[in-house]
């Protein structure tokens, strides 16, 4: 039986505990199967629930709406957002102590009532530090010498899912275990993923003109050595950054990117000099998470099925062949020599990757490659994730 499939049976939708007993259940079940998000969508007087496990999608099953209490209304309320506006999208935090549990939540609303998304982040991932992510040993020490450095930019990049904010947020924590010599930590986030005790976090607020630019700028005059920013999204944002570095602070961002290649494109699309760029930017990453084989599949006789996915599964991975994740990263070589005058030169983001394969890095496609050849992932995830992988 595959154990995402959720049952409500046993629950009164006409009670008035339903909605909360419904959201416990639901809760603890993201919980128990590691989940990392929440999908609960209002569907004519039921309420669809799927979780994100792994980075893939699987259905949970469907629950009845309450008669006297909405499953959603109940999840707004623990968010503490305003569960009598149903017509606007909302966001907000979730703690729950007692569950060892943080979550962002955000709803929107849609034809037959309102969506929400809830993300987990368990608190242990809190004290998690760059050594236990799984990066590459030499990766590992460049990223350590980087947060050793008093200015500069590090930049932690990868498309939407492939753990950007946990990675930047290892480094704060880092940063903060250096009881020697204490820093002033700030972040302006949007929104805050979880609380990091010993960082200043702020929260931009758009519709009060609390934006990324300004909310930076403002950052910046209270005396921080380092500053985190949740993420690079405009050409303000991003020259405000590099002055920052360049002025004496150590900032820690994240940049939607599929490669280290494309994030220079974006930034110099972003109107960041290259001189900048070269002189502001101690560490570029780029990184993605890829759904590993369970130990079911090592001790599997069945062939793979016809799309290359695994060919057996178990209980331990919920009928899917796919348990926990492998972390690839890339980092691009220094702004300079044949790098350097290619990007000065306008060089597209092929050219880009090809001279900094030929300087050394080693890229996602080929740490992709080498999992997939050492059995630890397989051909199809490598395709979904790589469109030119074999």
């Amino acid at each position: 039986m595959n154990r995402s499939v959720l049952s409500f049976a046993d629950l009164n939708p006409n009670a008035d505990n339903y909605a909360t007993q419904a959201v416990d259940r639901l809760l603890e079940h993201a919980v128990a199967r590691g989940a990392s998000d929440l999908h609960l969508e209002s569907a004519q007087k039921k309420i669809l629930a799927r979780l994100r496990v792994d980075g893939s999608l699987t259905e949970v099953g469907e629950l009845a709406d309450g008669a006297t209490t909405s499953v959603l209304g109940r999840v707004k309320a623990l968010a503490r957002l305003v569960t009598y506006r149903n017509d606007i999208p909302q966001e907000g935090r979730m703690i729950l102590p007692d569950r060892n549990l943080e979550a962002r939540v955000g709803t929107l609303p849609t034809l037959h009532g309102e969506r929400a998304v809830i993300r987990l982040a368990g608190r242990q991932a809190l004290d998690w530090l760059p050594g236990q992510l799984g990066l590459p040993d030499e990766l590992l020490g460049q990223l350590e010498n980087g947060l050793e450095s008093s200015s500069g930019v590090i930049l932690v990049t990868g498309p939407a899912g492939s753990g950007k904010t946990t990675t930047a947020y290892a480094c704060l924590r880092r940063l903060l275990s250096q009881t020697s010599t204490p820093r002033s930590l700030v972040s302006l986030e949007d929104p805050i993923e979880a609380e990091l005790p010993g960082v200043s976090q702020s929260q931009i607020n758009p519709a009060n003109g609390y934006g990324w630019s300004d909310g930076l700028k403002a950052l910046l005059r209270q005396d921080p050595e380092v500053t985190f920013v949740g993420e690079i999204r405009d050409p303000e944002t991003a020259a405000v950054v590099f002055q920052a570095a360049l002025t004496g602070q150590l900032v820690i961002s994240t940049m939607h990117a599929r490669c280290s290649a494309d994030a220079i494109r974006r930034l110099l699309d972003m109107q960041v000099p290259v001189h900048h760029l070269q002189s502001g930017l101690n560490l570029l990453i780029c990184q993605r998470l890829l759904r590993c084989l369970c130990d079911c599949q090592t001790l599997s006789s069945e062939p793979p099925t016809g799309d290359g996915g695994p060919g057996r599964s178990c209980s331990s991975c919920d009928d899917t062949g796919y348990r926990g994740r492998l972390l690839l990263a890339e980092s691009l070589p220094r702004i300079e020599g044949e790098l350097a005058r290619a990007i000065f030169q306008d060089a597209d983001s092929g050219q880009l990757d090809r001279i900094a394969q030929a300087l050394g890095m080693r890229s996602l496609t080929t740490l992709g490659n080498a999992a997939c050849e050492a059995g630890r992932i397989d051909s199809a995830e490598l395709k979904r994730h790589f469109t030119s992988a074999p």
